[in-house]
Order: C-alpha cells, then sequence, then structure tokens
C-alpha cells in the first residue's frame, strides 16, 4: 500500500504549521501560571487576567513567528508589522476572550480548562491568517 504523497506546497503548509505550534507552545506554557497567578495570588477578576495574559502571547508568538516560522526575505518595519499582526491577531482574541469570558461566567467549567479548549479552537485562524501577514 503506497504512503500518503504530499505536493511540495502541501509539504511546506503542513510543515509551517508543526512549527507554529511548536512556536506557540513557550507562551501557552508560560500563558497558563500568568493566568493561574493573576488570578488566584493578585485577586484580579478573571476576565482582566485573562485579557492581560492574551496581550503577552500575543507579543511573544509574534517574535517567535517572525524568527522560527514565517521567514520572510523583505526587510519591511518590524514595529509597523507588528502592529498589523496584533491588530488582525485581535479579532481572534477578542473572540477567544469573549468565549471564555460567557463560558466562565455562566458555566461551571474550571477557567483553566475554558483557556486551554481555547487553544484548540482559534489555532487553525490564527495560524492562516499569521500566514497571510507575515509572508507577504
Amino acid at each position: 500500500m503506497a504512503g500518503i504523497r504530499f505536493s511540495d506546497k502541501s509539504r511546506k503548509l503542513f510543515l509551517q504549521l508543526i512549527k507554529f505550534g511548536i512556536a506557540g507552545l513557550p507562551s501557552f506554557l508560560v500563558a497558563i501560571p500568568l493566568n493561574w497567578f493573576l488570578v488566584e495570588k493578585i485577586l484580579l477578576v478573571k476576565p482582566v487576567a485573562y485579557l492581560i495574559t492574551l496581550f503577552f502571547q500575543v507579543t511573544v508568538n509574534f517574535i517567535l513567528l517572525k524568527i522560527f516560522v514565517f521567514k520572510s526575505e523583505t526587510q519591511e518595519n518590524v514595529v509597523k508589522l507588528y502592529f498589523e499582526f496584533l491588530w488582525g491577531i485581535a479579532f481572534f482574541r477578542l473572540l477567544d476572550w469573549s468565549l471564555y469570558t460567557l463560558l466562565v461566567q455562566n458555566t461551571k467549567i474550571y477557567y483553566l480548562i475554558i483557556q486551554i479548549g481555547n487553544v484548540v479552537i482559534f489555532s487553525l485562524a490564527k495560524f492562516f491568517y499569521s500566514k497571510k501577514i507575515m509572508e507577504r
């Protein structure tokens, strides 16, 4: 039985998706304890703590994606690119934050479980948006 054959374009996309997940791992691993710390130790309300956590994640992810995943030949201004990335990702993060807040306030699901679930829900959309911005 022959294995699945991928085109070069599909192979590149698959490898970028894997790298995207790996590049997002450090900020994700810090985001869980950061959110917990802000809620449990600083006593911030969960939606505010999560908003701070999301901003942290977006910034770290931009840096790691720019360095390891979407290497560009262009010398576009990194600060300009960051803000374009930030504004676009803000849309997905607003959806993420809204779903998190809705579930935290209206269910008995543990808030960190909701945070992890949202990563799964929004990852692909963020990948394709990031790819579009970073590979121009």
